[in-house]
């Protein structure tokens, strides 16, 4: 593309820094927001887009509205579930409170629902291009993989990187035991229903990537963050594991990959890191106000229905008619 001369090269820097300026806005708050940022052209002559248009899907159908952007409508439907997990008290609860995490979480055993799973339709900006600035990732989802479920960033509501505030606890029925945990062997779980039961990833989709790559080889793309930089697993392009000491404070790099031979700006999700971490902290991209402000709104009604005392939970059921 020519380069923009003059006037207009003034004019595209000042709509630029606004545009981040809004973003910056967006993450700290809880409220709605409009507006949206798309480029036309490759990152640091890096396509992109041209790459994004051979993944493979699933639970979810991509299309390409233009050379630019990604309409990606997911099921949410994890590729692997248990029959229980731990979550915190809700209307589909099976008993009271059986164990509570390290930062206080009180969970209760509740049983997995496929017909509760909320699906999604949204568009990315496959172009992408940095900010002026970092922009912290909210806490709702941050990113979409492959396997059609979100990823959220490492943090709880309770503020608490939560692979590390993980607990299971055992119990038998009709001769059966079970051992639901809080977050389950491939680091997802759902939000509890009460607020949607959004199923979500906190760090590395550990039942996604061996169906891209086995341990110790070269990571492939496993989904796309907000912004439009794509997502990998922890290993390096000669099978290496990637340490967070090489990482940006996005959780960042800029190396070789399968897809992106000649080196590319991407995400990394290391393996066996249950810190803050284990998912993405901020967004080296420019992002879609518009989108941002979306996703952020499912991490407000998370924060707001996680911090509340059992008394209000069962008074919020009782108004909810639940």
């Amino acid at each position: 593309m020519p380069e923009t001369i003059g006037s207009t090269r003034t004019l595209a820097s000042t709509l630029l820094r606004a545009a981040s300026l809004s973003t910056l806005i967006l993450a700290v708050s809880c409220s709605s927001g409009t507006g949206s940022t798309t480029s036309t052209a490759t990152s640091n002559g890096v396509n992109y887009a041209a790459v994004y248009q051979t993944l493979t899907w699933t639970n979810a159908t991509v299309t390409f509205p233009t050379s630019c952007t990604m309409k990606i409508t997911a099921t949410g439907v994890p590729p692997y579930h248990d029959s229980y997990y731990l979550a915190p008290s809700s209307s589909a609860s099976l008993t009271g409170v059986v164990a509570t995490t390290a930062s206080g979480l009180q969970l209760t055993v509740t049983p997995y629902s496929p017909s509760s799973i909320t699906s999604s339709t949204n568009t990315l900006n496959i172009c992408p291009t940095n900010g002026s600035s970092t922009t912290a990732t909210n806490l709702g989802p941050i990113g979409i993989v492959l396997s059609g479920e979100f990823l959220y960033n490492a943090f709880e509501a309770t503020s608490t990187p939560a692979l590390g505030d993980n607990v299971s606890y055992s119990y038998t029925t009709g001769g059966t035991t079970y051992t639901p945990a809080f977050i389950d062997k491939c680091n997802s779980h759902p939000t509890p229903i009460t607020v949607g039961y959004t199923w979500h990833l906190h760090g590395v989709p550990l039942c996604l990537t061996p169906t891209v790559g086995a341990a110790g080889t070269p990571s492939h793309i496993i989904g796309i963050a907000l912004d439009g930089y794509p997502v990998y697993g922890g290993y390096d392009i000669n099978g290496n594991v990637i340490t967070t000491s090489q990482l940006d404070a996005c959780n960042g790099i800029t190396s070789a990959t399968p897809e992106f031979p000649n080196g590319a700006y991407h995400y990394v999700l290391p393996v066996g890191v249950t810190t803050k971490y284990s998912s993405l902290n901020c967004y080296t991209g420019t992002v879609s106000g518009t989108l941002m402000a979306k996703m952020d709104k499912l991490g407000c009604r998370m924060r707001n229905r996680m911090t509340v005392d059992p008394k209000k939970e069962r008074e919020w059921m009782l108004k909810m008619g639940m």
